[in-house]
């Protein structure tokens, strides 16, 4: 058996010793050539062998990890962010509210909510949290006309459900979502609050929801840890009688 491949197995081992968890930071480099007494060249190459797999990943400047299982993400399916994402009962997704700002439509703002240039919106920027790590970014941008007061509703209760608040205040229910999913490199603000390293890899999803009367109610954003996540994309029919034809 090759030395690197000796190595690997060194280190599967010693993962399994320590019953170490999902994220767990492995010894440095120099650690692991003194543990396995092989070189630093040796230790590199069974690394990079164990990245390939998708055991480890490594992070300049900060290590290498052990990998977390990626959560299965449905951005398509309606309803609270939890819904669309397959959790067990024992995870805990937080929702931090950071911001929600009273300011005017930008011009792509008015064309994509179908509102009047200058029109007053609500801006709610907000951080979602899974098990205590901050893993998603999402910003919302709602026509004041459509929701006079729900400034105040959040400074009442800042973990409150965007979409039930929604629909049960102000009859907004939302039925369609549009969205447009581009894989970029992490910015500052990225890097700053979902505590990653410069130019990680981000999924950034920016979409339009509409209410049962085709009334765009939220532009949105938001922006994944890509490493965390594996994206589940589907198609439904666009009509009814769509629908009908395909079950025939």
């Amino acid at each position: 058996m090759p030395l690197y491949e000796r190595t690997i197995s060194f280190i599967l081992q010693y993962i399994d010793e320590k019953k170490l968890e999902d994220g767990a930071k492995l010894p440095t480099e120099p650690e692991l050539v003194s543990m396995a007494g092989v070189s630093m060249v040796t230790v590199r190459r069974a690394l990079a062998e164990l990245a390939t797999q998708g055991i480890v990943r490594r992070e300049q400047g900060r290590g290498t990890f052990l990998n977390r299982s990626r959560v299965s993400a449905e951005t398509l399916r309606l309803g609270s962010l939890r819904n669309g994402l397959s959790l067990d009962s024992a995870s805990n997704l937080e929702t931090r509210l950071l911001n929600i700002d009273r300011r005017n439509a930008t011009e792509e703002e008015t064309t994509r909510l179908n509102i009047a240039k200058g029109a007053t919106v609500w801006e709610i920027s907000r951080l979602r949290l899974l098990d205590g790590r901050p893993m998603i970014h999402e910003v919302s941008v709602i026509p004041m006309i459509l929701a006079p007061d729900l400034g105040a509703c959040f400074e009442q209760n800042p973990q409150r459900p965007l979409y039930a608040t929604l629909e049960t205040i102000y009859g907004l229910r939302e039925v369609r979502e549009e969205q447009t999913l581009v894989c970029r490199r992490s910015a500052a603000i990225d890097g700053k609050l979902l505590q990653l390293s410069k130019n990680e890899w981000v999924v950034e999803i920016l979409g339009i929801s509409f209410s049962a009367r085709h009334v765009p109610i939220d532009s949105f954003r938001m922006v994944f840890d890509a490493k965390d996540f594996a994206f589940r994309l589907g198609a439904a029919p666009s009509s009814a009688m769509a629908a009908v034809e395909l079950e025939r």
